[in-house]
């Protein structure tokens, strides 16, 4: 291959004595003149073969060196130890015990390597890591059933690793409201000693922003089931209508016999309409459609009651509960929603051509990669359970 900036001269270009070509009478004349014209040529490609080298090194740059080179780096302070490296979209990113970092090379700030001080670096995206139930029975379970290859080779599992990272981060901030609110009843619950009646009145604490709040909530709850549902629909396809509710009709008519999934998914669709429809009536209140949010308020008995939340519907009704119990038995309810649904899911497809009796379990725990990340591939051994990823 002759190197770029260099031309191979075309043959009419070389200089050649007709005259002289055809009084050679004798064998060796000929081999004089092919060897002379073996030496130049020789000498041609030992010159074009040195400049490509001299090129090629040329072209190593320091910055070439440094990026192509192997690197390390701390994730974090110091504390949560790195659990899983986990390719979320194009970036990857680390799982500690108690966090996780978006990893950035200095090729993805500065894909033409103009600038060599351009570092390696990490962003913390999340406050909750491997030792989370919320990160265990989202991304960490999507990771371990989506990406063995005992789905259909079409299955992409790329994007149900994202869509999964997107319902655990509308989880996360809904246990940090969950959280909040709790912290505040428990304040003023310590504080009930303090309050005083006086001059006939009393001064009743407050919860500030508690209707924003609890819209913010009720948003994220629909978002995180939103991305299940994408999940979901890269299994069944989008085509029937509704949603939860189709879903559980889709899986009823393609799994038919199969009463422990039909029966989950209903349940499932129940639970997640009650969501969708309390999203509803925070988006779009009616009189008779609408969530009622209560501050903290005074009983006939002189009990301070903590705030509270109802929802009313014609179709669905959610009874007078303290704020604090709602949010955290929601967000514990879709988190193991997705743990349990997509193990279903993954089990209920796996791909026909495998040829080991391979199927979803759950492992005992001293058997885990995770000790929270419950579900598996693996096979039926007899006394024992053997995972196969």
């Amino acid at each position: 291959m002759v190197p770029p900036g260099h031309s191979v001269p075309l043959i009419d270009r070389v200089p050649v004595d007709n005259d002289a070509m055809a009084s050679f009478a004798k064998e060796a004349q000929f081999t004089s003149l092919a060897v002379s014209l073996m030496v130049e040529t020789a000498q041609y490609s030992s010159i074009t073969t040195a400049t490509a080298i001299t090129k090629v090194a040329a072209m190593k740059r320091p910055i070439d060196h440094l990026r192509d080179s192997a690197m390390s780096m701390e994730v974090g302070p110091p504390g949560g130890r790195i659990t899983e490296m986990v390719k979320i979209g194009e970036r990857l990113h680390t799982v500690k015990t108690d966090s996780i970092y978006r990893i950035m090379l200095a090729d993805e700030i500065d894909p033409g390597r103009t600038n060599i001080n351009v570092p390696n670096s990490q962003q913390k995206v999340l406050d909750y890591g491997s030792d989370s139930p919320l990160v265990a029975k989202t991304l960490l379970t999507a990771k371990q059933l989506f990406e063995k290859g005992f789905l259909d080779p079409d299955f992409e599992s790329t994007k149900a690793i994202e869509l999964s990272f997107e319902c655990l981060k509308n989880l996360a901030a809904m246990f940090d409201l969950a959280a909040e609110f709790s912290r505040q009843d428990d304040d003023v619950e310590s504080r009930l000693a303090e309050l005083q009646i006086k001059g006939c009145s009393l001064a009743l604490p407050s919860a500030p922003n508690v209707e924003p709040r609890c819209k913010e909530f009720i948003q994220r709850a629909d978002h995180a089931l939103q991305a299940l549902f994408a999940i979901a629909s890269m299994f069944y396809g989008s085509k029937f209508k509704g949603w939860f509710e189709g879903l559980a009709e889709e899986i009823s008519r393609k799994h038919k016999g199969d009463t422990q999934y039909v029966g989950l998914t209903a349940d499932v669709a129940n639970f997640c309409k009650s969501i969708r429809t309390t999203r509803n009536c925070v988006e779009h209140r009616r009189p008779n459609e609408h969530v009622e949010v209560s501050d903290f308020s005074l009983t006939p008995n002189n009990e301070i009651v903590p705030p509270t939340i109802a929802v009313h519907h014609p179709k669905f009704t959610q009874p007078r509960m303290p704020i604090s119990a709602y949010t955290s038995q929601v967000t514990e309810h879709i988190a193991d929603t997705f743990e349990i649904l997509i193990a279903f899911m993954c089990s209920r497809n796996i791909d026909a051509p495998v040829k080991i009796p391979v199927q979803v379990v759950e492992l005992p725990e001293n058997q885990r990669s995770h000790k929270l990340v419950k579900y598996s591939y693996g096979m039926d051994g007899g006394k024992q359970i053997i995972p196969v990823s």
